[in-house]
């Protein structure tokens, strides 16, 4: 009888053990959570080599790693290195990597990966990276995991160069003069988050890398939305479509603050907003050659109320700006008080009349000795609709002092074709900045002309003080070279800096938790982190969870005791029978 009482026993453990797999099974099976990412500004490419917005360099952060990263406080902190040692005569840097990164395809990523990522990205020149590389004279692999940099002079910011890892079994087919045009349709990287899908003009989707090495985002998917307007965009995420919004308007800002889900913040970025003008000298250039004359772009510059412009185009979302690199970063100059130009009409005008130009004619433009007005295109973008009412107001302003400036709107990509060809005379645009200032500072490089330079200005001095400065390790002395470099661009006048950057953002908070500001007063998005995307979790997932661990604990409980009472009551019940049995 007892083999009898086991079978009994047995099944009731074996419909004990298939309730607690199908409880276990209900607890686990989460649905995949997407979060959204409005955008007005589509990805130029998925091409590293190509790409120049910051848009890119949003996706690549995300599909892609870099040697070093940068923490919440944009410090460098280990990556793919897992540690580095600079030489004594700080000219060889030692990057030992991490032994257990693969790229998404699966292959493992070695010091041959990085060495032909860094040695192409700064042989060509090509994309936002390169700047970031400049003075690495060889690199060398003494074995997978080791990656020796030998540069020419000392390099300040070796650390900060955050340049994608591209896998050489892909890139290394590709032939060298078509780096900048190949396609490459599936981006493979060894990020924390893998190419899914892209549809031009409407998302592009990456989906979460089980295998990353610093752990499995909390997203499952990330899908980057494009919306034609701002105004399209603030629709979507009040109706719960988007869960975050990007690159707000500041009309938008109001209304979505008052949405009882929806959080919205004023980052602070490194970039700015500038009216960029023609200084290109050359037969080529299409631009007005009165623009050469620094002194019509100074008196531009007092001519512009910059506070009345922020207040009103950009209702108070920004900081009146001055030199190239914003206040809130250690290397930014701040111009003194004799060299600061302020909202001055009566200066403006001095100016020009100092420099010989007068309204001989009483149309109210100025013109030059040989009768050519001092009139120029204003190219604007036109869905920018801050953008084309400042320029509205700037070109009413300077007209006091006797400046025209016709308003022309076109697209973005119009005005990019333009710049590079040098067929504009003055526009406003912006730049994203490093947080190493070498990159924004290369913009006004002769040698990025054509590349990254949007208004062809050249200066032999400031060149040589460009390259001077990353090869100074003392930050302070470093320091004083920048601030000379932006003095000269202050003089100068190629640009005018508008405004330092805000970015409105807004996320739908009962959709996802976690949110920070990276960083302390940064934005969640378009910044030099990953911090949100690994970060964030699904809030109804936080929920499900919670509840389903109660549900789980209580059920498995009630069940472990129903199954001691069938045991129980199967012995009692075979113990009797057994008896029964014995005493017949």
């Amino acid at each position: 009888m007892r083999c009898k009482l086991k079978k009994i026993i047995s099944f009731t453990l074996i419909l004990l053990l298939i309730l607690s797999l199908n409880v276990y099974a209900a607890e686990t099976n989460e649905e995949i959570y997407t979060m959204r990412i409005g955008m007005t500004q589509e990805i130029d490419s998925l091409n590293p080599f190509e790409s120049w917005l910051v848009t890119g360099a949003e996706f690549f952060s995300v599909i892609y790693d870099p040697l070093v990263k940068f923490d919440e406080n944009l410090k460098p902190i280990p990556n793919l290195a897992e540690s580095w040692e600079l030489s004594e005569d700080q000219l060889e840097w030692t990057f030992h990597l991490r032994q257990d990164v693969k790229f998404h395809d699966g292959e493992p990523l070695t010091s041959e990966d990085v060495k032909f990522a860094l040695g192409t990205f700064s042989e060509t020149g090509l994309g936002m990276y390169a700047s970031l590389l400049a003075g690495i004279t060889s690199i060398e692999c003494p074995d997978d995991y080791t990656v020796v940099i030998h540069t020419e002079e000392p390099k300040a910011n070796m650390l900060m160069a955050y340049t994608p890892i591209v896998p050489k079994h892909i890139w290394g087919n590709v032939p060298l003069d078509e780096l900048e045009t190949w396609p490459d349709e599936n981006p493979v990287g060894s990020g924390p988050f893998k190419f899914a899908e892209y549809k031009q003009g409407e998302f592009l989707k990456i989906e979460a890398n089980d295998d990353y090495f610093g752990g499995r985002p909390h997203i499952d998917e990330v899908v980057y939305v494009f919306f034609a307007s701002k105004d399209t965009m603030a629709q979507a995420i009040k109706l719960g479509e988007i869960d975050v919004a990007t690159n707000l308007s500041p009309t938008q800002k109001q209304s979505l603050e008052a949405e009882e889900n929806i959080q919205v913040i004023s980052g602070v970025v490194k970039g700015y907003t500038e009216i960029g003008f023609n200084c290109w000298d050359d037969p080529a250039s299409k631009g007005n050659k009165l623009l050469l004359d620094k002194s019509i772009r100074q008196a531009i510059e007092w001519a512009i109320d910059k506070q009345q412009i922020i207040d009103v185009a950009y209702s108070g979302e920004g900081v009146f700006g001055t030199t190239v690199i914003d206040p809130g970063d250690y290397f930014h100059y701040e111009p003194s008080a004799e060299e600061l130009r302020t909202y001055d009409i009566e200066k403006a005008k001095e100016i020009l009349t100092a420099a010989g130009y007068e309204d001989t004619d009483g149309d109210g433009i100025r013109e030059d000795s040989q009768g050519n007005r001092l009139s120029f295109t204003f190219s604007l973008i036109a869905d920018n609709t801050e953008e084309v009412k400042a320029g509205q107001m700037i070109a009413g302003m300077v007209k006091d002092a006797g400046i025209e400036l016709v308003v022309e709107t076109v697209d973005e990509s119009m005005l990019l074709d333009k710049t590079v060809a040098g067929e504009h005379d003055l526009f406003i645009w912006g730049w994203g900045a490093d947080v190493d200032p070498t990159t924004i500072l290369a913009v006004m490089s002769t040698k990025e002309i054509g590349n990254m330079s949007d208004c062809f200005y050249s200066n032999p001095v400031y060149d040589l003080l460009l390259d001077e400065q990353q090869a100074i390790m003392d930050e302070e002395s470093r320091r004083d070279v920048v601030w000379e470099m932006q003095r000269i661009l202050y003089e100068d006048v190629p640009y005018i800096i508008l405004t330092y950057e805000v970015s409105l953002q807004a996320v739908r908070t009962d959709r996802c938790t976690g949110w920070k500001q990276v960083p302390e007063g940064g934005p969640y998005f378009l910044g030099a982190t990953i911090h949100n995307y690994m970060n964030v979790q699904p809030a109804a997932a936080i929920s499900v969870a919670s509840e389903a661990t109660e549900t789980g604990t209580s059920s498995s409980m009630g069940m472990m005791i129903g199954a001691v009472v069938i045991i129980g009551i199967a012995a009692v019940f075979w113990a009797r029978k057994k008896r029964k049995t014995e005493e017949e």
